[in-house]
């Protein structure tokens, strides 16, 4: 991927979410120390949504080394912004705050969002910051564009993946 021309190379870890012991935990991190001297050059960002990361699991997560980003579903894993709260974040690192929910039709509470987004400013800053979905957006419909037939009021508080994408921008 280095030599195609990548820099940013993503990993989804939705098992993080779960109760993992800590030989699993252990496992995880000898896998990504493994992979360290090949990840050498990219900047890796590790996924885990549908869920709040457990604090064993985000402690292990956020000591890797070649790891340059994290991203959370913060929609539904609002105990993992408290965790992000209260165990503070790694400096120097990025945050991908998934604050807006790749998981249904509905449109965003862009108010509500940036509130979150504030307080994680706070803690991360902001040159640090990446306003994300929870989650892959192949969850939802592509756009809402093709919905010819639904009420004005009705289409109004929807958002399919292409107007995810104009939220989170």
């Amino acid at each position: 991927m280095k030599a195609a021309g990548a820099t940013w190379i993503q990993f989804d870890e939705p098992t993080l979410v779960l109760d993992l012991d800590s030989h699993q935990l252990a496992a995880f991190s000898a896998a990504y120390t493994e992979l360290e001297s090949a990840l050498s050059g990219l900047n890796v960002l590790i996924e885990t949504y549908f869920a709040d990361i457990p604090a064993e699991s985000y402690k292990t997560l956020t000591s890797l080394n070649s790891v340059t980003a994290y991203g959370f579903d913060l929609i539904r894993g609002a105990k993992t912004l408290d965790l992000i709260k209260s165990a503070g974040f790694p400096s120097g690192k990025y945050l991908f705050a998934g604050v807006v929910d790749g998981r249904n039709i509905w449109a965003d509470d862009l108010a509500a969002s940036l509130t979150t987004l504030e307080s994680l400013e706070a803690i991360v800053g902001k040159d640090k910051l990446v306003v994300s979905t929870s989650c892959s957006l192949m969850h939802t419909a592509v756009d809402l564009v093709n919905e010819t037939k639904l009420d004005s009021d009705i289409k109004s508080g929807l958002a399919f993946a292409d107007q995810k994408v104009l939220e989170v921008n």
